[in-house]
């Protein structure tokens, strides 16, 4: 059964923590080069059949909005972003209503530039898995990317990796094992959370010239997404199957 984002809501980020429980999030228009944007909050306990917008405290109007990840029902997560600081990732503990800034992500090793002189840092995606959160950023315009890691469900962060190539992208697996999806015979893996880098194999291949978005369900059940069309993968990444996208004929 085909389900829909909230009535009048669109341009919207979902993120959902099993079949049932999932989140709306809803940016305004942001003022300026990301100096402030609103930002409002829906919840659904049935699978998107009804959402109820939730009532937020906590995330301040200062910065861009995006990066709605669910590490679970009640824990859900959010990057803001803006000049003159590093990215913040605010985290819930009951359901989405009362959030909590972490400290700006850190500049990382032989950074070339500096947060504090205007460059806006863009955040990807969240990714929980228990306590751990990792999260990939880069500089608006540049290509590197850089990985972050939290220990404590994303209250502070370090450093963990500079991603080793500038094309595809970083699908966290485990909390130590990740694989970034790129060209053919540019696939790149870690299996210890960032240290070294190593070739993967992967049959993975698309036709859309944008990199796709990639993500695990666990260490083996994985989909990529791009431009409308999915795959799956069951053996963690090495090979993908087509399969048909929800709201195709």
């Amino acid at each position: 059964m085909e389900r829909s984002l909230p009535t009048g809501v669109a341009n919207a980020e979902v993120a959902f923590a099993d079949d049932k429980d999932g989140f709306v999030l809803s940016a305004g228009s942001p003022a300026g080069p990301c100096q402030t944007q609103t930002a409002d909050l829906w919840h659904t306990a049935d699978g998107a059949g009804s959402w109820q917008k939730v009532t937020v405290t906590g995330i301040a109007d200062a910065m861009c909005k995006r990066g709605l990840a669910s590490a679970d029902a009640t824990h859900p997560l959010l990057t803001a972003y803006g000049p003159n600081s590093g990215p913040v990732i605010y985290r819930s503990a009951d359901g989405g209503r009362t959030w909590t800034a972490s400290k700006p992500l850190p500049d990382p090793p032989g950074f070339r530039f500096t947060t504090q002189g205007g460059v806006v840092i863009l955040p990807g995606r969240p990714r929980a898995l228990g306590a751990v959160v990792l999260i990939d950023a880069q500089a608006y315009g540049e290509r590197t990317r850089y990985v972050f890691r939290s220990t404590d469900s994303g209250a502070s962060w370090t450093y963990a990796s500079t991603v080793p190539t500038v094309e595809g992208t970083v699908a966290y697996v485990t909390a130590t094992r990740w694989v970034q999806i790129a060209p053919p015979s540019s696939s790149r893996e870690t299996t210890d959370g960032g240290a070294s880098w190593h070739a993967y194999s992967t049959d993975y291949s698309q036709a859309a010239p944008i990199a796709p978005e990639i993500v695990f369900g666990d260490a083996t059940i994985g989909y990529a997404t791009v431009r409308g069309a999915t795959q799956r993968t069951v053996d963690g990444g090495a090979h993908w199957t087509a399969i048909k996208t929800p709201g195709t004929g």
